[in-house]
Formats: C-alpha cells, sequence, structure tokens
C-alpha cells in the first residue's frame, strides 16, 4: 500500500516508481510515499512495482533512468 506524506491529496492516482538504486541495484516507491524497497535486479523491481499497482487500481507504474528521464509507463484502470 502506498503511504502518502499529508500534503499529498488521497483522490491522485498512485504512481509507482521504478528507478536505480542509490549505490546499486533498483528501488521501487510510491510517489508521495515515504517509503523505498530496493532491489538487486531490475526484473525484481518491476515486477514488484507491478503487482503494487495492480493491487492499488487505478494506478500507474514509471519506469526512470538515473537521469530522471521516463523509460516506460503502464497504466492500471479501475477494476470493473
Amino acid at each position: 500500500m502506498c503511504f502518502p506524506d499529508a500534503a499529498v491529496p488521497m483522490r491522485e492516482t498512485p504512481l509507482f516508481v521504478v528507478y536505480p538504486g542509490p549505490v546499486h541495484g533498483w528501488a521501487v516507491s510510491c510517489m508521495g510515499g515515504t517509503q523505498s524497497h530496493y532491489f538487486s535486479d531490475k526484473s525484481l523491481a518491476l515486477n514488484y512495482a507491478k503487482s503494487w499497482a495492480e493491487a492499488n487500481r487505478p494506478s500507474r507504474v514509471r519506469v526512470e533512468t538515473s537521469e530522471g528521464s521516463v523509460e516506460a509507463e503502464w497504466v492500471y484502470g479501475s477494476f470493473r
């Protein structure tokens, strides 16, 4: 679950970001959240982010490069 800071409205669509870790590996965090999860492999981080987004629909997953550019993005619509 994404735990946003009080300044972030709860109605915003959760954005789960996969990005290179500060030292090595890859990290996943929810934009506006207070926690990050670290993985040794990009595919593990991406699978975790997609599962997290799937469980918190509607939501998005974004992969960013070390420069902050968007490499890829997935959108998960509402459950029907």
